[in-house]
C-alpha cells in the first residue's frame, strides 16, 4: 500500500472527477453551439473537441508541464 492519506485520495479523486465534469459541460455546450450552427458532423466535433481541449487546458492550468 502506498502512504497516501485518505484526505489525500480524496482531493485527488476530486480533482479528477471536476477534470471530468468540466470537461463534458464544455463539450456539451460546444456540440450545442456547432450543432445549432448547422456545422457538418458539428455535435460530434464539437462534443469531443470541447471536450479534449477542456481537459488538456485544465490539465495544464492545475499540474503544469
Amino acid at each position: 500500500m502506498t502512504d497516501e492519506t485518505t484526505v489525500a485520495f480524496v482531493e485527488r479523486w476530486q480533482t479528477g472527477a471536476a477534470l471530468l465534469l468540466a470537461s463534458a459541460l464544455v463539450g456539451g455546450t460546444l456540440a450545442a453551439v456547432l450543432g445549432n450552427a448547422d456545422v457538418p458532423y458539428g455535435a460530434f466535433v464539437g462534443f469531443v473537441g470541447g471536450a479534449v481541449a477542456c481537459f488538456l487546458a485544465l490539465s495544464y492550468a492545475l499540474y503544469g508541464r
